[in-house]
């Protein structure tokens, strides 16, 4: 019995790896979102670096701006690079102070070409964490920077404002998970008054500056690149559920429990378990209704409520320039907006609105097992007309 197990292990690993690479080559992004999610993620260097691309959308963005002119926050660039910490893997070779020294100007380059080619974005320590691990996968600097080009657009641009009060916000909704899925480890925070301040370095960089282990860096990557941009909070709520009895066997003091939870990435031997759960409490509550329950509702133009309105309209083979998709006049969309064009916002809060509507009648239909054509017609007519509206406002911009 025990060695059919052992025979059967193999098997199935090289049937996954097949799928992998099946759905690499027929460009399956359903599948491949869902092998990403699932299991062991996309299981190895050379997966992802033929499975990122195509995840991330390269090429679907035609912005190139201005590589010569510096950016206001390179000097900060320059301080944290020599910090950067390369994850513990038998794939990345250290080697000597020469390789060093051009690791660290690869990684400036790759953090540079975006913050040059969209200068209202703003430089946050942790980014070039994000760039390290992109450049350790992809091993070049042009796609690694094409990668992290993605994930600050449309992933990470909340934290690229000119403050991180948007993260804050973000990190209040972690409190109104525990609420539903730890609700004795949400008493225990609220009645030691710990704010979630030990979680920004998970939310900044997914979990790279808190996690040595470069497998398990790179398992985390495949699941948030595959999911939308708040995914990364539940991921952290789902950690602190894993860790539970853990947390409320310890002495309720503040400095206690806060230092334990800022060690709980660390402590994880196995993430498939916290990256499923993540998922289950995303599935149950997703961000719309979070923001609603929590009576947190994060900006209009917050990536996280633009995401499904604007990455649904990516296609690389009609690459587009990103103020297409989201209104930035040279300044960040959560900049303040009392000289930005109200036009421009009012069409991207209808199109964000009924992008809304039309996940609520796909769910409303899954609900009530409505026949498959209605559901298909009524979501289907709701997204045609935010694509009206999102053409309409490509050619008023």
């Amino acid at each position: 019995m025990e060695s059919g197990l052992r025979s059967r292990r193999p098997q199935a690993a090289a049937g996954r790896t097949a799928r992998i690479s099946q759905a690499i080559a027929g460009r399956d992004l359903t599948a491949l979102k869902q092998l990403a999610r699932t299991g062991g993620g996309l299981e190895t260097t050379r997966q992802r670096r033929r499975a990122w691309p195509l995840l991330l959308n390269f090429r679907a963005l035609t912005d190139s701006g201005d590589r010569t002119r510096a950016h206001g926050e390179e000097a900060q660039l320059a301080l944290d690079v020599p910090r950067a910490r390369l994850p513990d893997s038998p794939e990345l070779r250290r080697g000597d102070a020469d390789a060093q020294a051009r690791r660290e100007q690869q990684l400036t380059r790759v953090v540079r070409a975006v913050l040059r080619a969209y200068p209202w974005l703003s430089y946050y320590q942790g980014f070039h964490e994000l760039a390290l691990v992109l450049l350790c996968v992809f091993g070049s600097a042009r796609p690694a920077a094409e990668g992290l080009r993605m994930v600050a657009l449309f992933f990470v641009r909340d934290a690229m404002a000119s403050s991180l009060d948007h993260v804050m916000q973000q990190l209040r909704l972690l409190y109104v998970l525990l609420g539903r899925c730890a609700p004795r480890v949400h008493a225990r925070l609220a009645a030691l008054d710990v704010p979630p301040f030990f979680a920004i370095s998970w939310v900044l960089t997914w979990f790279a500056h808190d996690v040595h282990a470069f497998a398990d860096v790179c398992r985390i990557f495949d699941f948030l690149i595959a999911t939308p941009p708040l995914q990364v909070v539940y991921v952290a709520a789902a950690l602190v559920c894993h860790f539970e009895a853990d947390i409320l066997a310890l002495e309720p003091d503040f400095a206690a429990v806060h230092s334990a939870l800022t060690q709980l990435p660390a402590r994880v031997a196995d993430w498939t378990p916290v990256l499923e759960h993540a998922w289950r409490l995303s599935e149950d509550c997703s961000p719309t209704k979070l923001q609603h329950l929590g009576a947190c509702h994060l900006p209009r133009l917050s990536a996280v409520n633009t995401f499904d309105a604007t990455w649904m309209r990516l296609d690389p083979a009609r690459p587009l320039r990103f103020n297409a998709l989201v209104p930035v006049c040279d300044r960040h969309p959560l900049a303040d907006t009392a000289e930005a064009s109200p036009a421009a916002d009012s069409h991207m809060a209808r199109v964000i609105d009924l992008t809304s509507t039309a996940q609520k009648a796909r769910a409303l239909a899954a609900h009530y097992r409505w026949p498959l054509v209605v559901a298909t017609v009524a979501s289907a007519t709701v997204l045609v007309y935010a694509w009206l509206l999102m053409l309409q406002l490509q050619l008023t911009s």
